[in-house]
């Protein structure tokens, strides 16, 4: 719900927190007001249109006053959710995870709670790397080793920053942007083009698109042409675009409401094919990722029409057809705008991540989990998979294990600092933020940021660009206690009957009645075997894997009659296909008995009984 509140007389909007019988806990919107305080409830009026307003009057149609306390307050309001704050120096956080089920409809609002690790971090040996211009964008540069060379940002030209190998940085130097042939530098993104493992970047200016090849000396060389086009250029992406020799390109927007595909070469950055028309006014957002697990990038992008939001859109990859998109799809939602596409849930194929922060409601942050298919998404027909926050705005979204405890978390940069979604296990994040810890201190507002280990240490470390103070970039080095005592994940609230991915239709009884608590126990769902070459199948075993935990793996072999031997035995390759579906996936000659012993293993060392699974195709 959102409020104003009497301050000074300006009407500044927050958001409640807390209500007690005489005041309230705001969180306030704005760029430079400071957050966390407690308002008396007659200084305060909603925001909201009373719900009685066609039979109440015309006045009911204003803000509510609620300076009343025997006056209730609109449902659903967060005024039954006491929000963790972290305690300062505390090794452990609280954490959201599902909301429990409630018996009645004025009763509190209630969450099943992890307890979990709590991000901290130390200055690290270069706490301020002066700069003159506040970055516009920052990509972080990879040597061929997969270790972290540094990074380049978009200031005044695009400006080089190499790391010392102790978490600290310095100035190297900036690309000539000749090419842009004076159209000042806008947005920046790396990849690796030639597939020499040395980061690559690619920098659009105006209506000119120009990569830079990097070298293993950390030189960079411009391409021996660039991409003109009619248009300005916007938001460019790299991905596996293409079949063929040359299989990366770049994804642009062009002008407003197009984008299209570009190829990269030594001798030139061309356009491949017509561009892409979306039936929107305006596309504010494109990143690509593989959402399908086809090993072809995808896109996804935000649009907009008369200054609203309408929602986010995918576009499929089709193994680098000459038209490699088939179609978009359009979820249920009106707010995406910013987007990050990344894997999430460890499962080989992208997520991605939505923000908003529309002025009159505030930020709102999904996560939609990628799935096997062209269907894309875990669910088709419905795009929001989670929600996470509420309205503190954002300047950048990064993700990383930030509490050094293995599972990905979700750092939203913006007002108030760096709030911190914590994972769980798989596919469950803390629904209420968590700000990080700088040394005995609060963490410092950021506007850029980026994460990566830079020490080499392990753990994800961070750089941000901090515009209260004057030393410019900051990086700070992750600190957290790894293994707390007194951390718990608790399991989920309903453990949910599988449903089969397949087509293969296999009968599924009383799963979920028939489980040993506390061990995990192996379901047979389907079999199939699929023609591969003219002598061999491909052999695949849909199984559920129910826990208390969460299944770290699926191990097992599979055995069968060989040519010269009674019996032969090659391990299986296990993929996890959803939050409890796996597949089981080997290649072996035609004519045989297949026999498939398959164990499950949880995040506790916990390991279920040997399944034994007979296919004879």
């Amino acid at each position: 719900m959102r409020i104003l509140v009497d301050k000074a007389g300006a009407g500044h909007r927050a958001i409640i927190v807390k209500v007690e019988p005489a005041r309230c806990f705001v969180a306030y919107e704005g760029t430079d007001e400071k957050f966390d305080e407690w308002i008396e409830l007659g200084r305060i009026r909603s925001t909201r249109k009373s719900e009685d307003a066609a039979t109440a009057g015309p006045n009911a149609a204003g803000p509510v006053e609620i300076a009343q306390a025997a006056t209730p307050l609109p449902d659903p309001l967060p005024r039954t959710l006491d929000l963790p704050r972290q305690i300062p120096g505390a090794d452990l956080v609280e954490a959201w995870l599902e909301q429990l089920p409630r018996t009645k409809d004025n009763e509190a609002v209630r969450f099943n709670t992890a307890v979990l690790a709590a991000p901290k971090f130390k200055f690290g040996p270069t706490a301020g790397i002066a700069t003159a211009k506040a970055p516009l964008q920052a990509v972080l540069l990879f040597a061929a080793a997969g270790r972290c060379r540094g990074f380049a940002a978009l200031e005044d030209g695009v400006m080089l920053y190499r790391t010392d190998g102790a978490g600290g940085f310095a100035r190297s130097g900036q690309l000539d942007l000749a090419a842009l042939e004076k159209f000042p530098a806008e947005f920046i993104q790396s990849g690796d083009f030639n597939g020499d493992g040395e980061t690559d970047l690619v920098v659009t200016g105006g209506p000119i698109a120009q990569v830079w090849f990097g070298s293993g000396d950390g030189s960079f060389v411009p391409s021996l042409a660039a991409y003109h086009a009619k248009l300005p250029l916007r938001s460019p992406a790299v991905g596996r675009f293409f079949s063929g020799s040359l299989p990366m390109g770049v994804a642009v927007i062009e002008g407003e409401n197009t984008f299209r595909l570009l190829g990269v070469a030594r001798s030139g950055v061309t356009a491949a094919g017509a561009p892409y028309e979306v039936k929107f006014d305006r596309i504010v957002c494109l990143v690509a990722g593989d959402f399908d697990g086809d090993k072809f990038t995808d896109l996804a992008i935000s649009t907009e029409s008369s200054g609203r939001s309408t929602g986010a859109w995918m576009y499929f990859n089709q193994r680098g057809a000459t038209k490699p998109f088939l179609w978009p799809i359009g979820g249920k939602d009106d707010f995406a705008r910013d987007l990050l596409a990344v894997d999430l849930d460890r499962d080989g194929r992208c997520d991605l991540v939505m923000t908003d922060s529309e002025v009159d409601r505030g930020e709102r942050i999904r996560v939609v989990y990628g799935a096997a298919g062209r269907a894309g998404w875990e669910d088709p027909w419905e795009l929001i998979g989670s929600e996470y926050g509420v309205g503190l705005g954002t300047a950048s979204i990064v993700t990383g294990d930030f509490n050094a405890d293995g599972r990905p978390d979700i750092g939203i940069a913006g007002r108030n600092g760096l709030r911190v979604y914590l994972g769980a296990d798989y596919r469950r994040f803390g629904r209420n933020p968590v700000w990080p810890r700088l040394g005995h201190g609060d963490f410092p507002e950021q506007r850029a940021f980026l994460a990566a280990d830079f020490d080499g240490d392990g753990r994800t470390d961070l750089l941000g660009y901090t515009p209260v103070f004057a030393t410019g970039y900051n990086v700070v080095l992750n600190d957290s206690l790894a293994n707390p005592p007194g951390a718990l994940v608790p399991p989920p609230i309903k453990t949910k009957t599988p449903t089969q991915a397949s087509t293969t239709v296999t009968t599924i009884k009383n799963l979920v009645a028939n489980r040993t608590p506390g061990v995990p126990a192996i379901y047979h769902l389907a079999s199939r075997a699929e023609p591969y070459g003219q002598h061999r199948y491909r052999i695949v075993v849909e199984v559920a894997v129910l826990a208390d935990g969460v299944v770290q793996s699926v191990e097992g072999t599979c055995r069968y009659e060989g040519a010269n031997t009674p019996l032969e035995e090659v391990k299986f390759v296990s993929k996890r296909q959803g939050d409890q579906i796996w597949f089981l996936e080997v290649i072996l000659p035609r004519g045989r008995t297949y026999d498939f012993h398959v164990t499950a293993f949880d995040d506790q060392g916990r390991k279920s009984d040997s399944l034994r699974i007979t296919v004879n195709p």
